[in-house]
């Protein structure tokens, strides 16, 4: 009995720290962590995966495509889904697990939106400054639900840096033809970009999915303060963020999924892989 034993602990241990172990899984530091943090393989570090086709072939240009989880959630977790389409189309994921919320009583809700957003600047950075391998110079991202949120300010910020954006299931948008104080609209937004105004026409490249499920449609589950320029809903405020980016001449369309409540769905991977396969021209080279 104890052999037996003994030998279902370490095949459960192999089940445990096999995708740990999984070498195409590759910790990504920033030249300001710690050498623990350098050291460690946990779940919650920002992770970048490198799919088995570049680490054979590295010659030929690979994307970077940035995965955000939800509050509290994994990033690696979220990007477990595009490991297949990753290794076919040649895409490295880079997943970190942002604290979105303020990490002490020091911090405001827009700071911590700001100190989310440097992070993963650093990030991209780090991947594209330390990669043996060509990176194409603009990137995929994709958010769900908080991580979705910081996915379309990313894009807010920096266009010139993004090729798409797959949005799904926001809590709140920062409406872009809304001139409410910042994060509801576009009012002072350069306060909270390092003095950097709002650039429309850089957007107007971006490829924009904004998918939400039917059922996402519980007033309780987003923040007040948005029911004015976004609506009541995630379902509402999806829309009529979409709304807004076509009103700025910038490619976006509204993906809604039947009968889905606050979830991420296969459906959603499949319709951003497609986002993603389509801006492919416009990565550059």
């Amino acid at each position: 009995m104890l052999a037996v034993a003994v030998g279902l602990g370490i095949a459960m241990s192999g089940v445990l720290l096999g995708p740990r172990l999984d070498p195409r899984w590759r910790s990504v530091t920033t030249r300001d962590a710690s050498i623990a943090q350098r050291l460690t393989r946990d779940a919650r570090a920002p992770l970048l995966f490198v799919p088995g086709s570049v680490t054979r072939d590295p010659a030929p240009a690979v994307t970077l495509v940035v995965v955000l989880p939800g509050l509290g959630g994994a990033g690696r977790d979220l990007a477990e889904q595009f490991v297949g389409v990753a290794e076919d189309e040649r895409w490295l994921l880079l997943a970190p697990s942002p604290s979105y919320d303020p990490v002490d009583a020091n911090e405001s809700l827009l700071a911590a939106d700001l100190r989310v957003d440097n992070e993963l600047v650093m990030l991209v950075g780090e991947v594209m400054a330390g990669s043996s391998w060509h990176v194409a110079p603009l990137i995929d991202l994709v958010g769900f639900s908080r991580g979705a949120q910081s996915a379309h300010r990313f894009a807010l910020r920096h266009p010139e840096r993004v090729a798409a954006l797959a949005s799904f299931s926001a809590g709140t948008y920062t409406m872009p033809t809304s001139a409410q104080p910042y994060p509801l609209g576009m009012g002072g937004f350069d306060t909270w970009n390092h003095l950097r105004a709002f650039d429309a026409v850089s957007l107007r490249q971006v490829r924009v999915l904004v998918g939400v499920g039917t059922a996402d449609v519980n007033p309780a589950d987003v923040a007040r303060a948005w029911d004015g320029v976004g609506g009541t809903s995630r379902l509402e405020r999806a829309a009529r963020f979409a709304e807004a980016l076509e009103q700025l001449q910038v490619p976006a369309r509204l993906q809604t999924y039947a009968g889905v409540g606050h979830s991420f769905v296969p459906a959603m991977r499949e319709d951003a892989t497609q986002l993603f396969r389509s801006s492919v021209p416009d990565h550059g080279s």
